[in-house]
């Protein structure tokens, strides 16, 4: 009979980073006999997708966002079989979740990790190796162009197409309107050309309409010109005042919690980072306030990546309610909607509150 094998003290060191009340230096105690054996533990399995250098770097990378294979060959300058060896052990581990979108695979940390992986996360993200100044470089540049790209699309579009395909589904609109509290002051983000500012105006105090397209701002003020007297003393609804900003989504020109509600519709399958957005929305939201998210449903229309330049093909509802979770969100409910249009595209909406944390 094989004698079992005694613990084996294994310390692992990386480079100082200090976090108060956490020892910097992790003692893993293993047994040799199960980490070579056949009938490997669930603890072994998981330490051991992390034990390479190699693949704790991007477990690290990818605490940053979401990429697919070639951006991270470019962000790591290692070659691509390396990189979707070690991506095929963390996801095997059932620490990263792939997304297929048309032609491209994105991977990205789980959403919805049990207990023993959500502590690995932490861990890689205390005590694993930061990035070093290029490579956040070369993270700052893939996003940077991203960013590029969709603001280079919008600028091309004609503002007054009212039918165009890059405005996205329709089909969220009503559920979201009302939804609007009536005398609340409302942020439309991504506003465009307006095409939501008329509905909200009937509804809201107020209503503040952000985009980053000069272009597309000027139709809206087009659109929206006299709409506040129009809609002033409709009984039961608001003043409609409009007021246009120009502004980028990462860093909103809105005051901390000037608004009582947030309505993104249509917008963060265009945003190079949706995850990312959500901290910056909570701050603009009042305590209490209410966040109303109109998106697709994931899809594998690939030509609307090259056409309308989409950065993302839907969203996952999954994913959606984690990053709302980590950015302090609760109440999260997300509905889909049945298609208008045989052929049409899944859409949903989503409806949370800001803490008030």
């Amino acid at each position: 009979m094989r004698k079992a094998v005694p613990p084996i003290d294994v310390t692992l060191v990386f480079p100082k980073r200090e976090k108060r009340g956490i020892n910097r230096q992790i003692e893993i105690c293993r047994y040799i006999g199960g980490v070579n054996g056949p009938n490997e533990t669930e603890p072994t399995h998981l330490l051991k997708a992390l034990a390479d250098p190699g693949r704790l770097q991007l477990a690290g990378l990818l605490l940053s966002g979401t990429f697919n294979v070639s951006e991270l060959t470019e962000l790591l300058g290692v070659g691509q079989s390396t990189v979707s060896r070690n991506l095929k052990i963390l996801t095997e581990a059932g620490l990263l979740e792939p997304r297929r979108e048309g032609r491209q695979v994105w991977y990205s940390w789980g959403a919805g990790l049990d207990s023993s992986r959500a502590s690995l996360r932490e861990w890689v993200a205390a005590f694993g190796p930061q990035l070093d100044e290029a490579t956040g470089h070369r993270v700052q540049d893939i996003w940077a162009a991203r960013r590029q790209r969709s603001a280079a699309f919008f600028e091309s579009v004609d503002p007054t197409d009212a039918s165009a395909a890059w405005l996205g589904s329709s089909d969220c609109v009503p559920e979201i309107l009302a939804a609007v509290s009536e005398q609340a002051r409302v942020l439309d983000l991504g506003t465009g050309s307006g095409r939501l500012l008329p509905g909200l105006a009937a509804r809201a105090a107020s209503v503040i309409g952000v985009d980053a397209s000069p272009a597309l701002l000027e139709e809206a003020r087009r659109r929206t010109a006299g709409l506040g007297a129009q809609a002033q003393g409709e009984p039961g609804q608001g003043t409609g005042t409009v007021e246009l900003r120009l502004g980028d989504m990462a860093h909103l020109p809105v005051q901390d919690g000037e608004v009582d509600t947030v309505v993104a519709n249509m917008v963060l399958h265009h945003l190079p980072e949706p995850a990312r957005v959500f901290p910056e929305i909570r701050r603009v939201l009042k305590p209490g306030g209410t966040l109303l998210i109109g998106e697709f449903l994931p899809h594998s229309e690939e030509w609307m990546r090259e056409a309308l330049a989409d950065q993302w093909l839907g969203l996952p509802p999954k994913d959606l309610t984690e990053w709302l979770d980590e950015a302090g969100f609760g109440s999260v409910d997300i509905r889909p909607l049945p298609p208008e249009r045989p052929g049409a595209l899944g859409v949903f909406v989503a409806r949370a509150v800001r803490s008030n944390m």
